[in-house]
């Protein structure tokens, strides 16, 4: 018999005073664009692993994290953006009126090797940014 339990990650900010758990696989996977997410990432562009809210626990630090309410997006909902105050690491993305999914900031999650599967804001993609990858979306059977 095997075991189907689903997989429990570790995740942390880069001072480690922030840990959480991820259960399971994200429901999506997608890289981002929009200079929002650029600059919330420090980076060329965002990854967002989607999962259920109630996948994700913060087990150490949450009197740390801070969140910054960003009402500035292209899509013109707010979301919150969820970062440690002792070392900047950004951690989760999620949206106030939509309480059903919260985003991990992939490279947090120790051991994790999700392939991105979809792109959002391409149009806003830097120049030098080529070729990404993507995972097709499983079919059902």
């Amino acid at each position: 018999m095997s075991d189907t339990s689903p997989v429990q990650r570790l995740g942390s900010c880069l001072c480690r005073r922030v840990r959480f758990t991820v259960d399971g696989e994200p429901f999506s996977y997608a890289v981002c664009h929009c200079i929002n997410c650029k600059k919330f990432a420090g980076s060329a562009f965002m990854t967002n692993a989607f999962f259920a809210s109630d996948k994700i626990t913060v087990t150490e630090g949450a009197e740390v994290v801070r969140k910054y309410e960003d009402n500035d997006t292209t899509s013109g909902d707010t979301l919150q953006r969820h970062f440690c105050s002792h070392c900047g690491t950004s951690l989760f993305l999620n949206s106030p009126t939509k309480t059903d999914w919260i985003s991990v900031c992939p490279a947090t999650v120790e051991g994790q090797e999700w392939v991105p599967r979809r792109e959002s804001r391409p149009d806003a993609k830097c120049s030098w940014v080529k070729e990404l990858h993507f995972q097709p979306k499983a079919s059902k059977i």
